[in-house]
């Protein structure tokens, strides 16, 4: 039940979306009216919009709402907190939400399972140390295959990465001679499934490595193209769709590459900068 997973959510219109959508599963009675009238807003659809985007909660919004989910103490510091976080217009109030929001998990002693999808994306290193592993000579030399990683990770990191690969069957142990080699295995890891929350480190970590290339790297060796554009959410949806089906085309072809020459992160992001500008019918 969305309530009983309150510290998961790292998103407090999200958590709205999925509350109300269950309540009205389990009561036909249920409805953004009803809730409403139970809160005490005069308007019936003011949940909604704000689930949508339209209206910010304000401080007495977020007392009513606690109110009328019967929150206890930690749940309405813990929701508080989160709509600070994703309401901050400015990144110092951002982060000081973010930590109160740590600081509640942390009491509740918030321990996620320990997946090996989670694990994997749990250090931004051990999907490029899997590449790396199979396809560079590295010898077993883990000093030289850390000084491969860019931005360079310790040796031991490189050698707790592979050990960790091999147990979670992302790569196996090939012994020719004397020498033990890599190769990749057919199971490959998707995030899909993982809470966002729980990804919110390694996509910071790649972010911050984008940022460095574009402000470091020569232009030959990375890729960075930014464009301010003015569209319609069809148009959205359009240029969605085709930055997925071209992400799915890379994808195939370097699937086939026989002459792996270094290791790429590729990032394909767009966001919108501005409020809806919808005039109202």
């Amino acid at each position: 039940m969305a309530l009983e997973h309150l510290f998961d959510y790292d998103d407090f219109r999200k958590f709205l979306q999925d509350y109300f959508t269950e309540q009205k599963k389990m009561q036909a009675v249920f409805s953004h009216r009803f809730f409403a009238a139970k809160a005490g807003f005069s308007s019936s659809s003011y949940c909604l919009n704000v689930i949508r985007g339209r209206f910010k909660l304000t401080p007495k919004s977020i007392e009513k709402i606690a109110k009328a989910m019967d929150f206890e103490p930690l749940q309405k510091d813990y929701f508080e907190a989160l709509v600070q976080y994703n309401q901050a217009d400015q990144v110092e109030k951002r982060e000081s939400a973010w930590k109160r929001i740590a600081e509640i998990r942390k009491q509740i002693k918030f321990t996620p399972v320990n997946t090996r999808e989670q694990a994997y994306f749990g250090k931004w290193y051990n999907p490029v140390i899997r590449e790396l592993a199979v396809n560079s000579n590295w010898d077993g030399d883990y000093i030289k295959l850390a000084r491969m990683v860019e931005p360079q990770i310790t040796t031991d990191e490189a050698r707790e990465a592979v050990k960790n690969l091999v147990e979670w069957g992302m790569i196996s142990e090939v012994k020719k001679g004397d020498k033990v080699q890599y190769k990749e295995t057919s199971q490959l890891l998707n995030a899909t499934q993982i809470p966002p929350i729980l990804l919110r480190q390694i996509r910071r970590d790649y972010i911050q490595h984008a940022i460095g290339a574009v402000e470091h790297k020569s232009k030959d060796e990375r890729f960075a193209a930014f464009t301010t554009l003015a569209m319609s959410e069809k148009s959205y949806n359009y240029a969605v769709e085709v930055l997925e089906e071209t992400r799915q085309k890379i994808i195939a072809k370097v699937a086939n590459d026989s002459n792996v020459e270094k290791i790429y992160e590729m990032m394909i992001v767009a966001f919108p900068m501005s409020k809806n500008m919808k005039k109202e019918v």
